[in-house]
């Protein structure tokens, strides 16, 4: 694995148990600062929070989900003289010394004066609940074209947030919009599908209740996928037999409610493929998420037919043969995504992600493939989209509706 993306999963932690995050539209940003002087343009200019109260942050440790509490923290706030008022900004911010944040230039071929886009972006992998705002989060999606976001939620962990609130974050997403002067992009509100299961580091926990919960979620006709499952022998909080043991319960459950299977692969890869060569793997189609390491290690998942998602390590600057693995892949069976709030793309590393940030990742894998004009460019975004409604935005199994 390349060493910055080491460090960066290192950074976070070892679980990914989530803190139930308040539902405040102000949570996400702190508005009405100071702008620094500047004589750059807009995305050089550095801003200072004039307060410490409705702070974003970037997870520290997905253990505690324990966020900075020091003069450093990385808050999310607006510059002064940004497109819109009150508590919602659309502008992306990179984390500064001595409490500064400058703003963000957005890719090229998407525009934050009119909001265009040239083709919709799809976030296969967030974590919507972990997200401090995820209304806000949604609002700024459909600024920026990202159209279709998987939520992954785990049985383990109060899934129950995200089926029961997820029509409401939509809902609070558009009044967000309406109350900054952009109600003409409520249509925009990116559709949601929802994936479920039991990550390794819960393994442990599978058993009773959870699996009977896992399976009642399954059927649920909102539930595109099953994931993220697998294995992860970095941090081993669930022993290695009972991490195996569980994933291959989950493969045979994909199979059988016939859904497509999301993966969590950490320093397991080997036995990870071997187990689904064991197991078979599901018709429905399986995903390799954040796909972190070199064009080696990736090809015997793209000669089984696995997706590969790209999140963002694809532009973390050490990171060549993640990079590299990527021109690789084939084009119907390449996805972007986040791992939001994890894997912030550069140069926001250090704030929270969320699905917006795709635009990053996505931008950086039309150059990656080497799509130089206009053309070119529409034609792999539409691709990666088209590909991600394929795989996880098909309708409800038969047995899926079959309680």
């Amino acid at each position: 694995m390349n060493d910055e993306v080491h460090k960066e999963l290192a950074e976070q932690g070892s679980t990914k148990n989530h803190q139930n995050q308040g539902e405040d539209l102000g949570s996400l940003t702190s508005l009405a600062k100071e702008s620094e002087p500047s004589n750059s343009h807009e995305g050089d200019r550095e801003v200072m929070p004039s307060d410490k109260e409705n702070h974003e942050v970037a997870p520290s440790d997905e253990n505690n989900r324990e966020v900075a509490s020091s003069d450093e923290e990385t808050r999310e706030v607006m510059p002064s003289d940004a497109p819109c008022q009150g508590n919602f900004s659309p502008v992306f911010l990179q984390r500064r010394k001595k409490g500064k944040f400058r703003a963000v230039d957005v890719p090229t071929l998407w525009s934050a004066d009119s909001y265009t886009f040239p083709a919709p972006v799809a976030d296969t992998h967030a974590h919507l609940q972990m997200l401090q705002n995820p209304a806000a989060r949604l609002a700024r999606c459909a600024l920026y074209g990202v159209k279709f976001v998987c939520a992954m939620t785990d049985p383990v962990e109060d899934p129950d947030r995200t089926y029961s609130q997820l029509a409401t974050w939509q809902e609070q997403a558009k009044s967000l919009l309406c109350s900054v002067g952009l109600s003409t992009f409520t249509d925009r509100i990116p559709h949601v599908r929802i994936a479920i299961g039991c990550h390794p580091h819960n393994a442990k926990h599978f058993e009773g209740t959870v699996e009977e919960s896992l399976i009642a979620y399954l059927h649920d006709p909102r539930t595109c996928a099953l994931g993220e499952v697998g294995l992860d022998y970095h941090y081993d909080l669930s022993p290695r037999e009972v991490q195996r043991e569980v994933f291959r319960k989950q493969i045979r459950l994909a199979k059988e409610a016939g859904v497509p299977l999301i993966l969590h692969m950490r320093e397991a890869h080997d036995d990870g493929f071997t187990i689904l060569q064991e197991e078979g793997f599901p018709e429905a189609g399986v995903l390799l998420h954040c796909f972190n390491l070199d064009a080696e290690a990736m090809k015997p998942w793209a000669e089984a037919g696995c997706y590969i998602a790209y999140g963002g390590p694809l532009t973390f600057k050490k990171a060549d043969e993640v990079r590299q693995s990527a021109q690789l892949v084939a084009c119907d069976h390449l996805l972007t995504e986040t791992d939001s709030p994890y894997m912030t793309p550069e140069p926001m590393r250090g704030m929270e992600c969320g699905p917006e940030h795709t635009i990053f990742t996505a931008a950086q894998m039309l150059e990656v493939r080497g799509a130089e004009d206009s053309l070119s460019q529409k034609a792999l975004l539409n691709q990666l989209y088209q590909n991600a409604l394929e795989l996880l935005d098909r309708k409800p199994t038969a047995w899926q509706l079959s309680q």
